[in-house]
């Protein structure tokens, strides 16, 4: 009988092993991954990486390719609450938050001749120190002629010109003279409450946003209506685009009576809840609501309403029932995500449903688009108007 010499085994177990490696090779890169039962979304991701890095001819940048994977990832959430921010976004988020950005301190609209004009001016601004006024036409941006270009177009200009550190700016002011500012970026801060007593009597508090200060500036602003002693406050939450937990509930705590503010359930179904200090505020209430009343501006409004603290007047709400957090990324960069849903006192979510006002009152298109740039005058606002009118029979008071 012929015998298998040896040299010949080890071919044999050599081809094996080949054969065996070229399976696993076939198995791992050319059969789709999805009918292995270990492949992820992270093995997909990657493998997407791979395929651009190992194939794509052109040119490209890694990080823009993972901002836009991400972005696009959070996206397909639709939860329009929940968004990707690169590291510049966030720094310009957190500055947001306490009521402050980075900037030179003006808002720019079109004129009716559509020149760009300036809208508005911060205080607290590098425009505001040197004197920019409101109503002045720009003329100029770092030399160039800009006296014919759209609102858009100038912002493009002066934002590259702040980018660089320096803004020339040459203005025709509203009383006819031409002027020449030079303005070195830096912080800009705004003031999320601002209040008066009306010519009715009653106490008027707009509550721009819930982020930075915003409670401490509302509290402070009805103590002084407070010393005046006014019959009646209407706090207007109108555009509010909501802000902070923390301030929604410092406010709040401040106004009602003792018992539940805010209920949350968690992600592991789990529930908390936040409650009021006895201490409040007696005094009838008005809130002030529109589309554009979001988030905390929404959740203040139900829980006055809730408590018998104050009625609602002017149009419904869009309806947001998830609160947010900030998930910071190695890198800088950060994820927002809808993280809790919210209830009010008595357990209602305001998702998708909002809020009906007690009095509907809309505004017509010009009066809406001059409220929304913080120009409508407050005699001209029949929103407001009609606010007065209840809380001063509310309030049993003539004006």
């Amino acid at each position: 009988m012929k015998k298998i010499s040896i040299p010949a085994c080890l071919c044999a177990c050599l081809l094996t092993l080949c054969l065996t490696l070229t399976a696993v090779f076939i198995w791992q890169r050319i059969l789709p991954r999805h009918d292995r039962g270990d492949y992820t979304a992270e093995d997909k991701l990657a493998e997407a990486a791979d395929i651009i890095r190992e194939n794509y001819i052109g040119e490209y940048e890694e990080s823009e390719l993972t901002d836009r994977a991400i972005d696009a990832m959070v996206a397909s959430l639709n939860d329009r609450w929940s968004y990707y921010m690169t590291a510049e976004e966030v720094a310009a988020y957190e500055m947001s938050s306490r009521n402050s950005y980075g900037g030179i301190g003006i808002v720019v609209q079109d004129s009716e001749d559509n020149v760009a004009r300036v809208l508005k001016v911060y205080e607290h601004s590098p425009a505001g120190a040197a004197g920019v006024f409101p109503g002045s036409l720009f003329l100029a941006v770092d030399g160039q002629d800009v006296s014919g270009m759209d609102k858009d177009s100038v912002v493009d200009l002066v934002r590259s010109a702040i980018a660089r550190g320096q803004v020339d700016l040459r203005f025709l002011c509203p009383d006819g003279s031409e002027r020449e500012y030079s303005l070195t970026p830096g912080d800009v801060y705004t003031e999320p409450v601002r209040f008066q007593a009306l010519p009715s009597g009653l106490g008027y508090v707009r509550v721009e946003n819930f982020e930075g200060r915003s409670a401490e500036s509302a509290i402070a602003a009805v103590e002084s209506l407070r010393a005046r002693q006014v019959p009646g406050i209407i706090f207007d939450v109108r555009e509010n685009p909501g802000g902070q937990l923390s301030e929604l509930l410092k406010l709040l705590d401040y106004i009602l009576p003792e018992g539940k503010l805010f209920i949350s359930r968690n992600i592991d179904g789990s529930e908390d809840i936040d409650y009021s200090q006895p201490s409040c505020v007696e005094l009838p209430m008005v809130v002030l609501i529109n589309e554009d009343s979001y988030s905390a501006a929404e959740f203040f409004a139900a829980a006055l309403r809730e408590y018998d603290w104050a009625e609602l007047v002017g149009a419904q709400t869009s309806g947001k029932g998830y609160a947010q957090i900030t998930v910071p990324m190695t890198d800088g960069s950060a994820i927002h995500i809808s993280h809790i849903a919210y209830f009010t006192p008595k357990g209602v979510c305001l998702a998708g449903v909002g809020l009906t006002p007690d009095l509907s009152v809309e505004l017509g298109e010009e009066e809406r688009t001059l409220l929304y740039y913080d120009m409508l005058p407050l005699e001209e606002d029949p929103q407001l108007a009609a606010a007065e009118q209840l809380l001063l029979e509310r309030a049993s008071v003539s004006p």
